[in-house]
């Protein structure tokens, strides 16, 4: 459900070893797809037959929903699929950014939603083309402990090429990407670059600070970030290094970004806490001067 860069890999990756897929995604891109076939290209070079359609509704029926959409259209996509929102189908959320799980919960119980991360780079290329450019590790988990289906659908992942791990605390996982979005998105998107820039030792320098920043704030809030979080923005950097990330791909479309749920919400729970946040804040600042430019 939006299936955009990431969806439609994932989607793609998972057709390719034979599960039954429906991609619900913008106007061209669908009909590209249903002309010529979903094409990756990159890191994996194939071609795949994919079902695909811009109504949601026809997701009717499906065991698992991934709503792949921006955070801002989380609301807005739950509210065109609810009346096919049985007790039979699970909810994920494989998004950037802070709130969507709190979307969905409006919609769906508890025990049928999962979280799910991903360091996996790709960028929509035109219809129904997608670039590879970045593998990485996707992480899932339950919301709630009553959810019994999270390690068949890791299973699932893993089976087709996607390699994927289980988590027992994915709101943790969760606002972990968010701090390592706030360090790449923002700054490779101010170079302009791919993420590989970030790897010149002044800037990791800057890396650093903004991951000790968001460290810092989380924890007072009761989130507890793994002390490594830097280590692990910087592998996430080496294994996209010539990805474009979604905060640029969205800017050079001239489509509206997803700052306020990445560095946003940081400031957010800083200005909650009474903790200063002049990274994220500036560079939050940066990023929304260049989107109303």
């Amino acid at each position: 459900m939006g299936a955009g860069a990431i969806g439609s890999l994932l989607g793609g990756l998972l057709k390719k070893e034979g599960v039954d897929v429906l991609l619900v995604g913008r106007h061209a891109h669908v009909e590209a797809i249903r002309k010529n076939g979903l094409s990756i290209y990159g890191i994996e070079e194939f071609n795949v037959k994919i079902d695909a359609s811009i109504n949601p509704l026809n997701a009717k029926g499906s065991e698992l929903i991934v709503i792949t959409t921006k955070a801002y259209d989380t609301k807005r996509a739950l509210s065109d699929i609810n009346h096919i929102l049985d007790d039979k189908v699970t909810v994920m959320s494989l998004q950037n950014g802070a709130g969507n799980i709190e979307e969905i919960s409006k919609f769906v119980d508890a025990k049928r939603i999962l979280g799910a991360t991903t360091s996996m780079g790709a960028f929509l290329e035109s219809p129904g083309k997608i670039q590879f450019r970045g593998k990485g590790t996707t992480i899932i988990g339950p919301i709630s402990k009553e959810n019994s289906n999270a390690k068949e659908i890791v299973k699932l992942f893993n089976n087709s090429g996607i390699k994927t791990e289980f988590s027992n605390d994915i709101k943790r996982d969760i606002w972990s990407k968010v701090v390592i979005n706030s360090a790449i998105n923002t700054l490779a998107t101010i170079f302009e670059d791919e993420n590989g820039i970030l790897l010149d030792n002044n800037l990791l320098e800057i890396v650093r600070e903004i991951t000790k920043e968001g460290k810092k704030v989380l924890e007072r809030d009761g989130i507890h970030i793994s002390e490594d979080i830097f280590e692990n923005t910087l592998q996430v950097i080496k294994n996209t290094s010539r990805n474009i990330n979604s905060t640029l791909s969205d800017l050079r479309k001239g489509n509206k970004t997803e700052i306020d749920y990445i560095s946003g919400k940081i400031v957010e729970i800083g200005k909650k806490h009474d903790i200063p946040t002049p990274y994220n804040k500036a560079l939050m600042n940066m990023i929304k001067y260049i989107e109303n430019k």
